[in-house]
């Protein structure tokens, strides 16, 4: 069976940055099941799988505007290592995380260390780059009523 509209489709793939880096969270193999044309998928993965079969693979480059989006200049920000927990691990280049105070972790990437503050990028690390997506198809198969039912209560916002 080919990937078409109303398929459900089973991919494993691997995210590169082109011409640069990969970070460690995007080093490793994804899998992903969706309802072919009824759930959000990138789109430039979308185009390239249509007609694919089981066993078929595909490359394909995603745009920022579809990967992590534009590298933005207003997320870098200098911040005082009073509001640190561990200012002592810090070194530039490398990235550091930090539980924020809603209990959620915030990392950044650390550009400069100054006397009392850092210079911070909270961009994600492939911000503004071109990913390379390899993409291979596991399985594809027609969706009943119950998918079909599934997907239009997930783009309703339901659970």
């Amino acid at each position: 069976m080919k990937v078409e509209n109303d398929t459900v489709v089973e991919i494993q793939y691997m995210l590169q940055v082109k011409d640069g880096a990969t970070p460690p969270e995007l080093s490793k193999v994804f899998q992903a099941r969706f309802l072919y044309g009824r759930e959000p998928v990138i789109p430039a993965l979308e185009k390239a799988i249509l007609g694919l079969e089981s066993g078929e693979e595909v490359e394909v480059t995603i745009p920022p505007e579809q990967g992590f989006g534009h590298y933005d200049e207003k997320l870098v920000n200098e911040i005082p290592k009073s509001d640190l927990k561990r200012p002592e691990a810090l070194k530039e280049g490398e990235i550091y995380e930090e539980i924020a105070s809603h209990g959620h972790p915030v990392r950044f990437m650390v550009k400069e260390i100054k006397d009392d503050s850092v210079v911070a990028d909270f961009n994600h690390p492939a911000a503004g780059k071109d990913l390379i997506l390899k993409a291979r198809v596991l399985s594809v198969r027609a969706a009943n009523a119950m998918d079909i039912l599934r997907a239009i209560n997930l783009s309703r916002g339901g659970g």
